[in-house]
């Protein structure tokens, strides 16, 4: 985790996903990167300053962001982090693939407003940079007043080979110093016996460098019910998942669990994707 980006719109979730990103760069000792994107009525780049005064609102957006950004930055660097600024015109959740693939990013944190759905954190299609992100994603919800994580729910069917997206969510619990929390969900279309279910757990650990991982089962009528009920009783302090990116979620998780997790959540998501 050298490389750390953190979209942002400067909204109160986003704040929080910027203090929380800047408590995981320290820690890791990253460099760290914010974006921001405005979507001008016009071709900004190319305006000429002659007509900029024309749009005095979106000159005064610009000002603002361009001040908040460099207020981010000024932050990082007293923490004694390397740290760069983008603020970019008229661009999507592609362009957002782009920059972390281009800088190499290899975490990014973002914001999400909750119940209201994955919102414009940099764009219209938050979601997409969650299920898309060739990067791991962390989605923060709210602010805290210390970032502590002690205990991680990593939820599977454990039947797909995940061993190389779960050494991030190692790594992350590596870097905070939290117990990981295998767990099987199991539903009535799905059901399990509970020898066929911890078989494929034990399993999986034994290729798995972190084999103190504790195994789980829950039982639920859905994913995601099963997730967070048992999030709750053992008091997790994050919930991880893969993606299969273009295809969606793994088994485990059904297609829009992962905004669903997220919007009814009160506690952050990571979100690996298994092709990265």
């Amino acid at each position: 985790m050298k490389n750390i980006l953190i979209p942002t719109d400067f909204s109160e979730c986003s704040r929080a996903a910027e203090d929380i990103g800047l408590e995981i760069a320290k820690k890791a000792n990253s460099e760290i990167h914010f974006l921001h994107i405005i979507n001008t009525p016009i071709d900004w780049v190319n305006l000429s300053l002659e007509k900029e005064s024309l749009y005095p609102d979106t000159k005064a957006e610009i000002g603002s962001a361009k001040f908040e950004l460099s207020e981010l930055e000024k932050r990082a660097e007293k923490m004694g982090l390397k740290a760069r600024r983008y603020l970019l015109f008229n661009k999507g959740r592609v362009e957002i693939d782009q920059h972390i693939k281009h800088h190499k990013h290899d975490f990014v944190v973002m914001g999400s407003r909750g119940t209201e759905g994955l919102r414009e954190i940099t764009g219209s299609n938050t979601q997409k940079v969650v299920r898309h992100s060739p990067a791991p994603v962390l989605v923060i919800k709210k602010k805290t007043n210390k970032f502590e994580v002690k205990n991680i729910v990593f939820a599977s069917t454990f039947e797909e080979d995940v061993h190389l997206p779960f050494h991030n969510i190692i790594e992350f619990a590596d870097l905070m110093d939290a117990q990981i929390h295998l767990l099987y969900v199991n539903m009535p279309s799905e059901f399990k016996e509970t020898g066929e279910a911890k078989a494929n757990m034990q399993a999986f650990l034994e290729k798995c460098p972190r084999g103190n991982c504790s195994i789980n089962i829950f039982n639920a009528l859905n994913e995601e019910s099963g997730i967070q009920k048992f999030a709750e009783s053992i008091d997790a302090d994050m919930v991880a998942i893969t993606t299969h990116g273009n295809t969606g979620i793994i088994k485990i998780i059904s297609p829009g669990i992962t905004e669903s997790l997220v919007n009814h959540s009160d506690i952050p998501i990571l979100s690996v994707n298994i092709n990265s």
